[in-house]
């Protein structure tokens, strides 16, 4: 893997944990709405987080931007928590089969890539 790619990976996990702190202190419109859904966004992240450390060459990329997102994903956690008493465990819509649907495949997916990042490091 070249050393640009493992920068536009890098600066990719960055943009992700920002956005992932702003959803979770955000309130309305484009925050998290429900607990269920920051718990989806969560584990999202980690396998992000996962997956990018198996398969980025962090030799040629600076040790600031893993720190940066490191921090923005505090940042979100923190905001999260401290927003969990104020959120419905699951927000009732129309199309909540779907929802429940489509929450069940990316936890499958990113259980999945969680584990096989963890056999990485075995």
């Amino acid at each position: 893997m070249t050393a640009s790619f493992s920068l536009v990976l890098a600066i990719v996990l960055v943009a992700f944990a920002a956005l992932y702190a702003f959803r979770s202190w955000k309130r309305g419109r484009f925050g998290v709405r429900d607990r269920v859904s920051a718990i989806a966004e969560s584990v999202g992240l980690a396998a992000l987080f996962s997956l990018l450390a198996v398969f980025t060459g962090w030799a040629g990329v600076p040790i600031a931007l893993w720190i940066i997102a490191v921090v923005l994903a505090a940042a979100g956690v923190a905001g999260l928590v401290l927003r969990s008493g104020d959120l419905p465990w699951l927000r009732t819509r129309k199309r909540l089969p779907l929802r429940v649907i489509r929450l069940t495949i990316s936890g499958l997916v990113c259980g999945t890539v969680l584990v096989l990042g963890a056999l990485a490091y075995s």
